[in-house]
């Protein structure tokens, strides 16, 4: 293994760990909606529609949430979500 190689192995790994990092720092986003969609990728991650918002989720949240729901979403730059709040309308009044 040359010196180029593992310099840009190296250089790929520090560029990965300053995007998680850069991606974990606020300022957050909000979705605020009905829960239009579920979707599955082929790459094996799970994403939810919420106001025309496309947000990662993993995959036992995937399946608790049902179309429908009323959600607040809160969730990273890299659009992975990191609190979901669902409402209950009372009375039939939201």
């Amino acid at each position: 293994m040359g010196v180029l190689s593992m310099v840009k192995a190296f250089s790929g790994r520090l560029e990965s760990v300053v995007e998680s990092l850069t991606d974990a720092l606020p300022p957050y986003r909000t979705a605020q909606g009905i829960l239009d969609a579920k979707e599955t990728c082929d790459d094996g991650k799970f994403y939810i529609h919420v106001a025309d918002s496309r947000i990662e989720v993993d995959e036992a949240t995937c399946q608790i949430l049902e179309i429908g729901e009323m959600l607040k979403v809160r969730y990273t730059r890299g659009t992975r979500a990191i609190n979901i709040d669902r409402y209950l309308p009372q009375n039939g009044v939201e």
